[in-house]
């Protein structure tokens, strides 16, 4: 019988225990609440959990397509809104705020509702992103929902085939940036149908409409392929992520860069040597990897199987000018003499005969700008190997945003043999930190300044064996187009007969009225990433207008500026002190030297 008695006494001291535990959980924040506006249960695809500010305030963030007035409530325990009791599942108006009870705690909340722009549910298959954001190349599967302002789903079905991460320095933020893929191609909010989507997070623009304007801008004046894009409302696994753009990828496809894609003829090769279920990223690699292969000119590196000599270089190339760091970390692309990194991201998987034509081709070119008759030593006039129109367009709308990265990275080109066999510029991209959004100069030029050429005097940057970034300070290959009479006077022509309109347009008014769309979505980011440090709404909001106030007022002078000025010589004002740039030289011969034996020793060794 005691025996008995102690077990009981046991079993009462042990559910005490996880009574208490219970409510210490509890008083550590494990009551939560859900809603939703039409979700059966609080696990659904499109519920949100309540969110929980750095000051603890409580926040729920509705997305434009629900009703704030029925919201279907779950509470993690029993609990009252109001002073009424929560039935979960049913639906409340929850107002612009009040105050939940539950175990004797009160929690005061605020409701914000989005307006006017579209929203994307997400799901990850493990229930969270901890493995994309340990590896933005891990690829999650999961469950998708996007749906438009007025709540019309925009997708087939709702099989997500994965997210994962994107992005370089953006990649570093809190708010991450996102790739996504479906499994069925999709028109989405208005734009071509396609699989592959990014979802870009715009942390280092409080105005979250630079990257908007500036593609719309240039799709605007004519610039090909500028990339589709809408704003919407990001939710994954039940929690708010923020306000972001939602844009087309840059690929070879017939709704995105529309050149025959040539990783589809040499992914056809392969399948056809080693069968459908050849994996292409296990090709080996060829030509040189060096650990900083950026400052090695005139190198190349590609894949290599075997009849991979008898693949055609007929086809589509995507090029993406890039700095030497990221380089290292791509699968195939090429250096030009002058010392210019490119990425492949069509083909991604070039090969030999591929990188050769391509690179050949960009030399002939390059070489053809930096001689002083604008001719090759094969006596091509660089004009008749690019389409002058679409390089004068896409520098001058890069000039407009002043964006220090144009012509270094995030800069594509691309080529059809196929078509006319011409080099375009475009599609723009990454354009977060322009427009007078630039936290430091480079190279003495001051980017925040809207009175001021800037892209035109653009020149290299790269990273080293000693550390340094500025050691060497090449042109870009805009900074060299524009010492061409020629090209400033296509610059000129681009900007009296489209180019000019479309821009100061934008910087008088539409990007006013895109930030006033966005303008509820971007207070909710704002007070979810505790951006101003503050989340009083007004306040919020007041923060908010200041700083689309100064990207108008830059915006306004800039267009004014290019102007007048469009037409006129370039001074460069910033050139470094001559002694200066030859000390320079030093170390960035040593630094080649160094890399070359590096280079040579992993050739002999065979070690990639």
């Amino acid at each position: 019988m005691k025996k008995i008695t102690a077990v009981i006494l046991s079993v009462i001291i042990a559910l005490s225990c996880m009574s208490l535990l219970g409510v210490c959980s509890f008083a550590d924040d494990a009551f939560t609440v859900t809603v939703s506006g039409g979700a059966e249960s609080a696990d659904a695809l499109n519920a949100v959990d309540w969110f929980k500010t750095e000051s603890g305030e409580y926040f729920f963030f509705i997305p434009s397509c629900w009703d704030a007035s029925e919201i279907n409530v779950w509470a993690s325990s029993a609990a009252s809104l109001n002073g009424t009791e929560i039935v979960n599942g049913e639906a409340y108006d929850l107002g612009e705020s009040g105050t939940i009870t539950a175990g004797g705690a009160s929690y005061h909340y605020n409701v914000l509702s989005s307006s006017g722009i579209g929203t994307v549910f997400i799901t990850t298959e493990s229930g969270s992103l901890e493995a994309v954001h340990a590896d933005k190349n891990h690829k999650e599967p999961g469950k998708i929902s996007i749906l438009n302002a007025k709540g019309k789903e925009q997708t087939e079905n709702d099989t997500l085939e994965y997210i994962k991460g994107r992005g370089n320095a953006s990649w570093e933020g809190a708010k991450k940036p996102y790739n996504i893929k479906l499994d069925k191609k999709a028109k989405i909010l208005g734009m071509q149908k396609s699989k592959k989507w990014c979802l870009i997070a715009n942390e280092d623009d409080r105005t979250l409409a630079r990257n908007a304007a500036v593609y719309t801008a240039a799709a605007e004046a004519g610039l090909a392929y500028s990339p589709e894009n809408a704003p919407v409302d990001l939710y994954i696994n039940n929690e708010y992520q923020g306000s972001y753009l939602l844009t087309s990828k840059v690929e070879a496809a017939s709704a995105r860069i529309d050149v025959e894609n040539l990783d589809d003829i040499n992914e056809e090769a392969c399948i056809e040597k080693f069968g459908e279920d050849f994996d292409m990223d296990t090709l080996p690699v060829g030509g040189t990897y060096g650990t900083f292969a950026g400052l090695l000119e005139g190198t190349q590196k590609y894949v290599e199987f075997e009849g991979s000599e008898n693949v055609t270089t007929d086809g589509g190339y995507i090029l993406e000018m890039e700095i030497a760091n990221r380089y290292i970390g791509d699968l195939t692309g090429f250096v030009s003499n002058d010392g210019q990194p490119f990425v492949m991201k069509c083909p991604e998987y070039a090969t030999e005969k591929q990188i050769k034509f391509i690179s050949d081709y960009y030399q002939r070119f390059e070489d053809a700008v930096l001689s002083e008759s604008g001719k090759n030593s094969k006596g091509e006039d660089y004009k008749d190997l690019i389409d002058i129109e679409s390089f004068a367009k896409y520098y001058v709308i890069s000039e407009w945003t002043s964006n220090m990265d144009s012509g270094l990275t995030s800069t594509y080109l691309y080529l059809d043999t196929t078509k006319d066999g011409k080099l375009y510029a475009g599609p723009v991209w990454d354009y977060d930190i322009a427009l007078g959004n630039n936290g430091e100069g480079r190279y003495g030029l001051d980017y925040r300044v809207p009175d001021k050429f800037t892209v035109c005097f653009g020149r290299q940057y790269r990273n080293t064996v000693f550390g340094r970034a500025d050691i060497d300070e090449k042109p870009t290959i805009f900074n060299l187009l524009c010492q061409k009479k020629e090209f400033i006077e296509e610059c000129e022509k681009v900007w009296n007969a489209s180019v000019g309109e479309v821009l100061t347009s934008w910087s008088n008014e539409k990007i006013a009225g895109y930030a006033g769309t966005i303008a509820d979505s971007a207070i909710m980011n704002h007070i979810r990433w505790n951006t101003f440090g503050i989340s009083d709404v007004s306040e919020v909001k007041k923060a908010y207008d200041g700083q689309v106030n100064g990207l108008l007022e830059f915006a306004k002078a800039r267009a004014g500026f290019l102007g007048g000025n469009i037409g006129a010589e370039r001074v460069n004002e910033a050139e470094t002190n001559a002694v200066l740039k030859f000390l320079k030289k030093i170390p960035a011969g040593l630094n080649n030297l160094i890399e070359k034996a590096i280079v040579l020793f992993k050739l002999e060794n065979k070690v990639f």
